[in-house]
């Protein structure tokens, strides 16, 4: 069984190497939210809203943009995290690093890090940035991996990516392969 434990164990161990990101690639960073719901551990996803955006209607983990004032990719991924969806830094305990992921067509680097999220729905969205949130169970992923690849069609172009559906939703692209980076760990 999964315990805060097990979840502290695995992320604290990892290791990671020196990460070059590609040349004038936008930095980012994003929370993995692991939330104990109902005695189950969750991930929480956002489904970004349907605007002109990069990443308009995407199912996605809390984070965003780098900032200049931002001292760290970590302290980015926690401010982003509380703007969107008020989940604040003594809202959370943070585990650890996740591999950095690249988007395939817009240019980001995003540098996840995993978290236990200590407070309990319902939280504060902004629903200038959020549509809602999504609690996907962490046993419904590993049953769900090895993530098939398959031709997903978003916003009219098609693409070969991990898809993975979830009660209507569709977690694809850099959101997926985060999973990956971490999810076999889990199995274990």
């Amino acid at each position: 069984m999964l315990t805060e434990k097990t979840l502290k164990r695995i992320f604290n161990k990892r290791e990671h190497s020196q990460f070059t990101p590609p040349e004038n690639a936008k930095e980012s960073a994003v929370i993995v939210p692991f939330l104990l719901l109902n005695g189950n551990w969750h991930i929480i996803f956002e489904k970004k809203v349907k605007d002109n955006s990069k990443h308009a209607g995407q199912m996605a983990f809390p984070g965003g943009s780098k900032d200049k004032k931002d001292r760290s990719f970590l302290d980015t991924a926690i401010r982003e995290t509380c703007e969107e969806i008020g989940i604040c830094g003594d809202d959370l305990i943070i585990l650890g690093e996740i591999k950095p992921t690249i988007t395939l067509k817009t240019n980001f680097v995003i540098y996840p890090f995993a978290a236990i999220v200590k407070k309990p729905p319902p939280y504060r969205i902004n629903r200038d940035e959020v549509e809602k949130l999504v609690f996907v169970p962490i046993d419904y992923l590993i049953k769900q991996h090895p993530f098939p690849r398959k031709k997903f069609v978003f916003e009219g172009k098609e693409r070969t990516t991990m898809v993975i559906p979830f009660e209507g939703e569709v977690i694809w692209g850099a959101s997926a392969r985060i999973l990956d980076n971490f999810i076999p760990l889990l199995k274990k």
